[in-house]
C-alpha cells in the first residue's frame, strides 16, 4: 500500500509539473513585427482615430497592439493606463473614443494627452501571457502627430 501511495504521489507531482510547464509563458516569436508605424486618421471628427500598420514577417495569425494612454487628470496630476487591442491582420484602427473619458473613475472627465503604441505577434491556441518580442514604439500626441520613439 505504501508503494502505491508513494507511486501515486510521484505520478501526480510529475503530471502537475508537466501541466505548469505547458501553461507557462514561453516566447514563440523571438523577433518583433517590423515596419511598425502609426498616424492619426479621420473617421468622423478630425484626427479621431489612430491607424497602425506593420509587416507580416512572422506569419503570426494574430497580433496584440499594446497602448499606454497618458492623461492629465481634471482634479490635478497625471495617470497612465495600459490597454491592449487585438488584430488578425497587419493593421489596426483604434478610435480615440476607445480610451476612457474618466481615467481615474472620479466622475470628472480627464484629458487624453498621448498614446504610446507597440505591437507583437501572438501564438495560435495560447490564451495566457505571451512574452513575445515587441516592435519599437510610436507616440501619438493628441492635437499634434505620431512619431517613432
Amino acid at each position: 500500500m505504501r508503494k502505491f501511495v508513494a507511486g501515486s504521489i510521484a505520478l501526480l507531482a510529475l503530471a502537475f509539473g508537466a501541466q505548469l510547464a505547458v501553461a507557462g509563458s514561453n516566447p514563440y516569436y523571438t523577433s518583433a513585427p517590423t515596419s511598425f508605424a502609426c498616424a492619426f486618421t479621420t473617421v468622423t471628427d478630425p484626427n479621431d482615430n489612430i491607424h497602425c500598420t506593420w509587416d507580416n514577417n512572422l506569419g503570426a495569425p494574430k497580433y496584440s497592439v499594446d497602448t499606454i494612454a497618458n492623461y492629465d487628470l481634471n482634479g490635478g496630476g497625471t495617470l497612465s493606463l495600459d490597454l491592449d487591442f487585438g488584430s488578425k491582420t497587419t493593421s489596426i484602427d483604434i478610435p480615440l473614443s476607445a480610451f476612457p473619458v474618466d481615467a481615474n473613475n472620479d466622475t470628472l472627465a480627464d484629458t487624453l494627452v498621448s498614446v504610446v503604441l507597440r505591437v507583437k505577434g501572438l501564438s495560435p491556441g495560447r490564451y495566457n501571457s505571451q512574452n513575445n518580442a515587441f516592435s519599437g514604439t510610436w507616440t501619438c500626441t493628441i492635437g499634434a502627430a505620431c512619431v517613432a520613439d
